[in-house]
């Protein structure tokens, strides 16, 4: 409420204020207004005075006596002959009669009557007169004797235009006195009533200003109320607050601050701040650099307002603190500092930066982990699932045959559980996304019926699906991630279900939101309320009559509800014990308005083999096994083989001979694959711009997305399947798929950095760390370039150089730059020292990777922050 009542008298004041100057303004505004009026009246006064009136009057009086006294000096003039002094009064009578018109006409009150056509007239006629007599008077006095008798009759004839002329100037004289008076009567009513509104707002502003004064008296208050309570937030506050001068002086140390610093208020008063409270050097206080705006007398720039220094407390300990410095304006400006000791806050940040590279760590010993056990454990499974496809080709009896079919099944066995583990591990890592393309609905579940089929034969069970309700065939969405899931929860079913019946419903719900529901329905064994909750958790296996005829990982279902979850959708089940289960997944998938080209799916068994005509192959395999099964599909299909056994002999021979295409294993001794095809692409050799599929265990999608970046044509997950391989091969060989001819398959910007690698470190360490690493990252190849390029071939320490270098930057993901330095240090190795040439080369090539770096992790800032 005190400060509810304090921000109203705040508002009361600024609106008194903004009051009193509207007030102060209308006074000028009237004050103005009635000393114009004021000057209005007085020149109205000083026109209608009777010196002004009785001039006029008097001189229109005097027109008809100068008129007559001339017409009486012709009469007397009638009888003189020249030289005769009655001419000379004519002329005197005249001239004066003259300058009586001329001066009425010129004059100011007279041109404001000069539009009265009763004063014209006359007017006009008299100056006729006047012009034509003059020539006469102005005559000799022979020829103004002659002219006398016709001058004084046609004098005698104006006597009436002079009497009309001056009775017309009297009355309209007298009209416009009239105007002139009632002008100045308004301007005195204008006077009053200007002098009355100035009363008035001379009595709202004394009113104001009398507000004014009590809420000015009740303001010192509030500051003063303000000030204590100030005064208490800074004594209590935890944070050292030390307020200074333009000097550098101490003006006030808050007991925090005596705390932190462990000087008294007294003892810190009066000193200079930086010598008091910075570490001291050989040239002074430490740390200045920060308060560069106190040093200039300036109020901080915001990126000077914030900042973190080390300070000295008086037992001589340094630590860390965090200052918030700011300038009070005022006659004698002050800078406050917030000042906190977070020296236990950064250990804390540290310890907490360590743990999390210790997790980090074990993440990717854990993707590095599942990489090997995945290469492991495919590369014995190509080797049997392929020898016994193999198998198939010999003609077997009818115990073999069947022997042959239960190999089969546990190696695909085998083959799922290892997927469904990478699976898993792709999820978990935050490297799977959901695609939205047009797919055909129908066609997805109709081939999970397919595929599902045979499983539900073997237990007897019938299997069928169909939609409820209108049907939506083509939709919008994941269809391989709905493919498993819908794999998944068939396969559930037929697991826990013997001599049943398992339906798969598929209805569309509302309109607003697209959702399709899926309903996996199974007669089997059921689920008991308390386990409903846990069968979506990884490695459930859940006890029931089946347990011991029922295998797997536990994990279908779970990685099914993270598809579902990828895909935005929801995923549940009901289930009554002994009766059956209902599991449902409904998903947003809207209406596509066209069906996109089915291209067969990745490691899919094809219907038939494309025809292809014999090809010239290179299969690089360092697994005997995974050679002669390969070799053995390849032999069979018509295609000559020729085989390494590492990845320097692949470099060897397809630099020598020119493939119709490479088989080329990723983890080999000596030169992986990797290595392997950088080598072919970057080389002038036969077969550097053929196909190269890889074969590989390595399935995450960044790896496969690093091995395209390099020049791998297309991927193959071991184990290898005969007909899939088969139909890559007729596929990448073909003249519309294979790369270029006169270009490599790396574009110049992919080959100089790894950007999987670039990102994977960027976005995995906390938020500043990555910066401030990439940025000594870039600094120390920039010394180790600069000394590599200008350092002796032959120097002992070129070496070692070269090799702290090139691992920086195959951390980093640099690598053009790695290759070349690791080229160099395997020469250093063997005894071959590098030209001048490959060492000059360096600092360019440094340049162009630091650009690409640079472009791409801006990039990925940038869409993080919007």
């Amino acid at each position: 409420m005190e400060n509810l009542s304090s921000a109203d008298n705040t508002r009361t004041q600024h609106l008194l204020r903004r009051t009193t100057t509207a007030v102060a303004s209308v006074l000028v505004v009237c004050v103005a207004l009635v000393t114009g009026l004021s000057w209005l009246v007085f020149r109205e006064i000083d026109d209608l005075s009777t010196a002004n009136s009785d001039n006029i009057q008097w001189s229109l009086a005097q027109v008809d006596v100068e008129y007559l006294r001339f017409l009486l000096a012709l009469k007397e003039a009638e009888t003189a002959v020249p030289g005769d002094p009655a001419l000379d009064a004519v002329r005197r009578r005249f001239d004066v009669f003259y300058s009586r018109m001329k001066t009425i006409e010129n004059g100011e009150i007279f041109r404001s009557l000069q539009d009265d056509a009763r004063l014209d007239t006359p007017r006009v006629s008299l100056d006729n007169f006047l012009d034509a007599t003059t020539p006469l008077i102005d005559s000799s006095d022979a020829a103004l004797v002659a002219a006398l008798p016709e001058l004084t009759q046609a004098t005698y004839n104006e006597r009436t235009t002079v009497r009309t002329f001056s009775l017309a100037g009297l009355s309209a004289f007298a009209g416009v006195s009239d105007v002139r008076r009632e002008k100045l009567v308004r301007l005195l009513l204008y006077s009053a009533l200007a002098l009355i509104a100035l009363f008035a707002v001379l009595s709202m502003l004394a009113y104001t200003l009398f507000r004014l004064a009590r809420l000015t008296r009740a303001s010192a208050d509030e500051v003063y109320k303000a000030s204590r309570r100030f005064r208490t937030v800074v004594e209590t506050s935890r944070a050292a607050i030390v307020v200074t001068d333009m000097e550098g002086i101490i003006r006030d140390f808050n007991p925090a601050a005596e705390k932190i610093f462990g000087y008294t208020r007294a003892e810190a008063l009066g000193r200079e701040a930086p010598w008091l409270l910075l570490p001291i050097g050989k040239d002074g206080p430490m740390g200045t650099e920060h308060f560069v705006a106190l040093r200039e007398g300036r109020r901080p720039r915001p990126e000077e307002r914030h900042f973190e220094t080390n300070v000295r407390a008086r037992d001589g300990r340094i630590f860390l603190a965090e200052f918030a410095v700011d300038r009070s304006e005022s006659d004698k400006p002050l800078y406050v500092s917030f000042v906190r000791d977070i020296s236990g806050r950064k250990e804390a940040e540290e310890e907490l930066k360590k743990a999390r590279d210790r997790a980090l760590a074990g993440e990717r010993s854990k993707s590095e982990f599942l990489a090997v056990m995945s290469h492991e454990m495919r590369t014995p499974l190509n080797g049997l699932m392929g020898a016994m496809q193999l198998l198939n080709d010999h003609r077997l009896n009818a115990d073999q045959h069947q022997l042959l079919e239960r190999m089969q099944t546990s190696g695909k066995q085998l083959l799922h559980l290892v997927n469904d583990v990478l699976d898993l591990a792709k999820f978990e890592a935050g490297k799977m996304t959901a695609e939205q393309q047009a797919f055909n609905l129908d066609e997805v579940v109709s081939g999970v019926i397919t595929t599902a089929d045979p499983l539900a034969q073997a237990a007897h069970n019938s299997l069928e699906w169909h939609w409820v309700g209108s049907a939506r065939s083509v939709v919008m969405g994941d269809s391989q991630r709905l493919r498993q899931v819908l794999l998944n929860l068939v396969a559930n079913a037929t697991k826990f279900t013997k001599n049943g019946r398992i339906d798969v419903e598929v209805e569309c719900l509302s309109a607003p939101d697209n959702l399709i529901e899926f309903r996996v329905i199974d007669s089997g064994i059921g689920i008991a309320e308390e386990d409903l909750d846990r069968v979506f958790g990884d490695f459930v296996t859940l006890d029931s009559s089946y347990t011991r005829e029922v295998e797997g990982t536990g994990l279908g279902l779970g990685i099914a509800k993270r598809f579902v979850n990828l895909m935005r959708g929801e995923i549940g089940v009901e289930s009554t014990l002994g009766v059956g289960s209902r599991f449902w997944v409904r998903l947003p998938l809207p209406a596509a308005e066209g069906l996109p080209a089915s291209p067969p799916a990745p490691q899919q068994p094809a219907a038939e083999s494309p025809a292809l005509a014999p090809q010239d192959i290179l299969v690089v395999e360092d697994t005997e096994m995974n050679r002669f099964i390969v070799g053995e599909f390849l032999t069979r299909a018509g295609h000559k083989v020729s085989f390494a056994e590492n990845g320097q002999e692949g470099v060897d021979a397809a630099n020598a001979h020119r493939f119709d295409a490479i088989l080329m294993d990723i983890s080999m001794p000596i030169m992986d694959g990797r290595e392997a095809t950088r080598l072919i692409r970057g080389g002038n050799g036969a077969s550097r711009d053929v196909p190269v599929i890889a074969l590989t265990a390595h399935v995450l999608p960044e790896e496969i997305e690093l091995f395209k970046t390099i020049g791998i044509t297309e991927c193959l997950s071991k184990p290898i399947q005969r007909d899939v391989l088969l139909s890559c091969l007729a596929r990448v060989v073909t003249e519309d798929n294979a790369p270029a001819r006169s270009e490599p398959a790396a574009t110049p910007d992919t080959a100089l950095i790894d950007e999987t690698t670039a990102l994977a470190f960027h976005r995995d360490l906390p938020e500043g760390a990555a910066e401030a690493l990439i940025a000594r990252f870039f600094a120390a190849i920039d010394s180790d370039i600069d000394l590599i390029a200008g350092c002796d071939p032959t120097s002992e320490d070129l070496q070692a150089i070269v090799h702290r270098c090139a691992g920086a930057c195959g951390t980093f993901g640099a690598l053009a730059l790695h290759r070349a330095l690791h080229d160099i240090e395997a020469g250093l190795k063997q005894g071959d020292l590098p030209s001048p040439g490959s060492l000059f080369t360096l600092p360019a090539l440094w340049q162009q990777s630091r650009a690409a770096l640079d472009a791409v992790l801006t990039r990925d800032q940038t869409s993080v922050d919007e």
